[in-house]
């Protein structure tokens, strides 16, 4: 799917890039301006985090109906009183990666985080039958793919999960995954539960 890279066409994008200490961040910022050869964005901070310059780093664009990912590098970092500016390369190629017709929902149902002999706890943030975010008490460093076991309350689902990005904002530390070879009937299940809190989560506002 050929992505236009254009400021009307982008909502956001997601720069994951490492600290100083080798902290893994992603970072929500806004685009500024894109040249030929340049794309300029910036974001609020509220805490000094320093952050080297150049270094390689994958950079997500969200649009309305996809997401869509490129690696390339971060040329440039600078601040303000208020803000961060990146100076990223532009990317030579942006590939296709998730399309956004599932919509997500807010959970509070328990999951476990399988890899490499560990299982790790970790609470829903949201759930679309497209992929997960959970929430962990401490950051950790995940593989490209995991097991994921989804315990709702009603029954459990096994799947297996890519590794997207881990957030560290707001002193929250959350971490996504899109799920891979999801059976046609898990994700059925995923989406009716989806409508199901949806529908609830209507019915309490308007009480």
């Amino acid at each position: 799917m050929k992505f236009n890279l254009s400021l009307e066409n982008i909502n956001y994008i997601k720069i994951n890039y490492e600290d100083s200490d080798g902290v893994r961040h992603c970072a929500k910022v806004a685009i500024k301006h894109l040249s030929s050869v340049d794309i300029l964005a910036c974001m609020k901070y509220e805490k000094f985090v320093s952050i080297p310059f150049p270094q390689d780093v994958t950079v997500n664009f969200a649009c309305d109906s996809a997401l869509y990912q490129a690696k390339t590098t971060l040329k440039y970092v600078d601040r303000d009183d208020t803000y961060i500016f990146f100076t990223i390369k532009l990317p030579d190629d942006i590939v296709y990666k998730q399309n956004r017709e599932y919509f997500r929902v807010k959970m509070d149902d328990s999951v476990l985080l399988r890899f490499d002999g560990l299982v790790i706890p970790a609470r829903i943030c949201d759930i679309s039958a497209g992929g997960i975010k959970v929430r962990l008490d401490e950051s950790i460093q995940f593989p490209e793919n995991i097991v994921i076991d989804i315990l709702f309350k009603t029954g459990e689902i096994k799947t297996k999960a890519k590794f997207i990005r881990l957030d560290d904002e707001e002193e929250m530390i959350t971490v996504s995954f899109e799920f891979e070879n999801l059976s046609d009937t898990n994700r059925d299940i995923i989406s009716q539960k989806c409508i199901q809190k949806q529908l609830e989560d209507r019915r309490k506002a308007l009480v």
